[in-house]
């Protein structure tokens, strides 16, 4: 099967897609019509890579410490467009310990790392991700509805964390932060992931005392290419 054929459209509009992937340097041809990936696809990569080492190069003390503290999985979330991608792991020492994964993604309303996410975005851009997210119920704990979404997430700009307990995977807990710079804008989550046998309602609380006093506002407004993409095109 064909490119076209998997993609349902017709051969005239697929070759017009590959030739203007060709001439960004996204793909290149090769002979019986293969189009593997050119070198544009390194570049964007690399902006990309090189934002995540500076973000994680910024955060590495304090990720550190609240490993050493808690000996819980310690994470950091970036937002990309209406979900959130995990971009570092401290892993738990504990035998038994939950762990997100680099590279994992999920929606904005799913977990702690998300609703601190949207809930510390400027409101209009809060209302338009909210208008967009399809809220689906995979467990018992997920808010699908979206008056009382909007509240919760009040609720975690009031408070300045997020907890959540059995809402991707039943059993497990987590309590997250936002990163923010100078100017209050949110950069990243930083979270503290766990079974619920160990992290506790009262336990939660404590870690996000931790979370709060270590994961401090950075000192500097950061540079564009830190921004969402969402952010960047204003």
């Amino acid at each position: 099967m064909d490119l076209a054929e998997r993609l349902n459209l017709h051969k005239a509009i697929c070759n017009q897609l590959l030739a203007t992937l060709e001439r960004a340097g996204m793909v290149a041809r090769e002979e019986r019509n293969r189009y593997p990936l050119g070198p544009g696809i390194a570049l964007l990569a690399g902006h990309l890579l090189k934002r995540y080492r500076t973000l994680i190069d910024l955060l590495r003390e304090p990720l550190q410490g609240i490993w050493e503290t808690t000996r819980e999985t310690v994470t950091v979330h970036d937002r990309v467009g209406a979900e959130r991608v995990c971009v570092e792991e401290l892993e738990s020492p504990e035998a038994i310990a939950y762990r997100a994964g680099i590279g994992h993604r999920a929606s904005l309303y799913l977990g702690s790392a998300s609703k601190v996410l949207l809930a510390f975005l400027p409101a209009a851009e809060r209302a338009a991700i909210l208008r967009e997210l399809r809220l689906a119920s995979f467990t018992k704990r997920i808010i699908t509805n979206s008056v009382r979404l909007t509240k919760e997430l009040t609720k975690v700009r009031r408070a300045g964390y997020s907890v959540s307990s059995g809402e991707r995977i039943t059993g497990a807990s987590a309590v997250s932060v936002p990163l923010l710079d100078s100017e209050g804008r949110v950069i990243a989550a930083v979270s503290i992931l766990g079974p619920n046998s160990r992290l506790t309602p009262e336990k939660l609380r404590r870690f996000a005392a931790i979370l709060k006093r270590e994961v401090r506002p950075l000192p500097m407004v950061l540079p564009d290419s830190f921004l969402f993409a969402e952010e960047k095109k204003k």
